[in-house]
């Protein structure tokens, strides 16, 4: 577990020294991952050039603080390098970035955003199929725009005491382990009740207007800021466009004032993105379900009806993807569900390839242990694995996968089929049980990455 920082108060949730790297440097078992946007493996759409018409900088919007960091010497080399060292496993994305910083493309779009002239070409409209036939909506600008965002975003989060201390979600080492660390500090958990509360259609639903109006002072006052954010969110009905830089900050911001009821209330409460979790006792959970759902209506949102989970002091209770049985911690039915899904998926795109269990095996590899990714991509072990203390999810798990991937090769779910495929020959095509993963990674950082070299070719 990561280590549990000590608070006279425990409804105040510190951030976690678990969710900085730890053990030997590797692409698989560092963290950088929980430092970087959810969400924010992306594929581009072609380059639309910038419309900008530079001329000298009102000296209005030069003092704005977002101005100042963009246009900072050696600024946006810095960025694109940073970008480089986690992306390498896609060099024309990096090569992209190179190209527009050679060209002089982002000191031009710095300057006309410094004199509230920049006009950024629209994003592309994607749409994502989810678990259940569910699809989701998200944006991706084109490179350049894309760039630019990144930077806003990161001169951001460089101001301090932005977010709500109980906010856990899109920040710099704050993540889900930050989230369950503060979790672990509520005291006599196991005899309070438990509210699991999502918002409805999140990113989609905030109203832009409400939105601008309830940012803090000092963004408000960063003129430059606010004619891109009027801008680029002038249609209401994309809400904060999903999938775009800027995206996962708003969205922390416009919920500030829920975490701000409960941090003053002194009830136990955190929040993740739309998702929010508190504890207390029995008699009292459902007056701060009317508060939150009061609070919700006037920001213009309302409580996702199909998410609500009431927990009795006591019974178990599921957050972030996670199920938590008096400290039992293990994979949450969403979690098992969703990968039992995919994996189901990607054994039937398999049927009729040359060598379907080997296809299948790939693509797992890559989503549960991120071969051949990313170093920043969102990798399955290392958002699970560090919390969990239960293999019983995995067991389950891996029962799933096996059976899927002989029926990719058989095309037919009978008893025969682990003679048509045993476990020797999926072993050979690079398959790695979760339960054997898991292991390796409790005995140390070493330990899992000679099981990966070993067992997948990592």
């Amino acid at each position: 577990h990561p280590p549990i920082v000590e608070d006279a108060n425990p409804c105040i949730m510190p951030a976690s020294k678990g969710a900085v790297p730890f053990g030997a440097p590797s692409a698989r078992t560092s963290h950088m991952h929980l430092e970087a946007c959810e969400g924010g493996r992306v594929r581009y759409a072609c380059v639309t050039p910038f419309t900008t018409a530079v001329k000298a900088a009102s000296p209005l919007l030069m003092t704005s603080p977002t101005v100042g960091v963009l246009r900072s010497p050696g600024f946006w080399e810095s960025l694109v390098e940073r970008y480089a060292a986690r992306f390498a496993a896609r060099p024309s994305k990096v090569k992209t970035y190179r190209e527009l910083l050679a060209s002089g493309a982002m000191e031009e779009a710095s300057a006309a955003y410094a004199d509230g002239r920049l006009v950024l070409a629209p994003p592309r409209r994607l749409l994502i199929n989810r678990s259940g036939g569910r699809r989701k909506t998200v944006y991706l600008f084109p490179p350049r725009e894309d760039l630019f965002l990144k930077g806003v975003n990161h001169a951001l989060q460089l101001m301090p005491a932005l977010h709500s201390p109980l906010c856990h979600s899109f920040q710099r080492g704050r993540g889900v382990r930050s989230a369950y660390a503060a979790i672990r500090q509520v005291a006599d958990l196991d005899h309070l009740s438990c509210l699991h509360v999502d918002v409805r259609d999140y990113f989609a639903s905030i109203p832009v207007g409400r939105l601008l109006e309830s940012l803090p002072l000092r963004l408000a006052q960063d003129e430059a800021l606010l004619k891109l954010l009027q801008e680029m969110l002038s249609d209401d009905s994309r809400g904060v466009l999903a999938g775009t830089p800027l995206a996962p900050l708003l969205s922390n911001l416009y919920l500030r004032p829920l975490d701000d009821l409960f941090e003053s209330s002194h009830v136990p409460y955190l929040r993740y993105a739309d998702d929010l979790i508190l504890f207390d006792k029995a008699e009292s959970i459902l007056s701060h379900h009317d508060a939150i759902a009061k609070l919700l209506l006037e920001l213009g949102l309302e409580i996702n009806a199909r998410k609500l989970r009431l927990s009795s002091p006591g019974a178990a209770w599921e957050f972030l993807g996670l199920r938590n049985d008096h400290g039992l911690v293990d994979l949450a039915t969403t979690t098992l569900s969703k990968m039992h899904h995919r994996v189901r998926r990607l054994s039937r795109r398999a049927q009729g390839r040359r060598d379907p269990a080997r296809y299948v095996i790939r693509r797992l590899n890559r989503k549960l242990f991120g071969i051949g990714a990313d170093t920043s991509a969102f990798t399955w072990a290392t958002w699970f694995f560090p919390l969990i203390n239960s293999d019983v999810g995995l067991r389950r798990l891996d029962h799933v996968v096996q059976e899927q991937l002989r029926f990719a090769v058989t095309r037919r779910h009978e008893r025969r089929n682990r003679g048509a495929m045993p476990y020797a020959q999926l072993a050979a095509r690079g398959y790695l049980p979760l339960v054997t993963a898991f292991r390796a990674y409790r005995r140390g950082p070493g330990d899992y990455e000679c099981v990966l070299d070993r067992r997948v070719g990592g």
